[in-house]
């Protein structure tokens, strides 16, 4: 039996309950400068990783959260199948952080950065029946579900993949994630919005 087609990401953050906690929509935002490797343009942000084996990082808000539901339209601008992109969560330290990322060709991944070093907690190939646009230029909504321990990671909808977290990984600072594979040429990731909610609908 075919698939059903696939829908396009909403071009809006979505609006209602649960309580919104942050919304990044850079569609009303002027184009400028926002990190050295971040920047507004054309009402995307756009996120840039040069040097080879990179990862770059732009957080959407000096903002700790714990319990709550990550959400955003994404895209891989420029690249190849050995770069990845999505975001990343519960940013104890510079080089402590967790992260959900998916590559142009349909593969995903749930890692940890310890200290720099990356250590994978779920990786593979999205199965068939998993709604994904694949390609440079296509957008897909990634959704990351936090709650105390247990971390569930959506593609367009679609539950992923789950795991259990360490402590360490209580809480944090969320953001777009960006890492360069081993070409030469630089990469490019443009994040359409964002947005963070509470998990239960009186929480705020």
């Amino acid at each position: 039996m075919p698939l059903p087609p696939l829908s396009l990401p909403p071009d809006r953050p979505p609006e209602g309950s649960p309580a919104v906690l942050l919304v990044v929509d850079p569609a009303h935002e002027p184009d400028g400068v926002r990190s050295p490797v971040a920047s507004i343009i054309g009402g995307r942000i756009e996120l840039r990783a040069g040097a080879q084996a990179a990862t770059a990082g732009f957080p959407f808000a000096p903002v700790s959260f714990r319990d709550v539901v990550i959400d955003a339209v994404v895209a891989l601008e420029a690249g190849d199948a050995g770069d990845a992109y999505g975001l990343y969560f519960r940013q104890a330290a510079e080089q402590a952080y967790l992260a959900f990322v998916i590559t142009p060709e349909g593969r995903g991944a749930i890692m940890a950065v310890e200290d720099g070093a990356v250590r994978s907690l779920a990786e593979g190939a999205l199965p068939p029946d998993a709604p994904f646009a694949p390609g440079v230029g296509a957008a897909n909504r990634l959704t990351v579900i936090a709650a105390g321990p247990c971390v569930t990671c959506l593609v367009n909808g679609f539950v992923l993949a789950g795991v259990i977290v360490e402590p360490r990984y209580k809480s944090g600072i969320a953001g777009a994630a960006l890492l360069h594979g081993s070409s030469d040429a630089g990469t490019r990731m443009s994040v359409r919005w964002a947005q963070v909610r509470s998990i239960l609908v009186d929480q705020g």
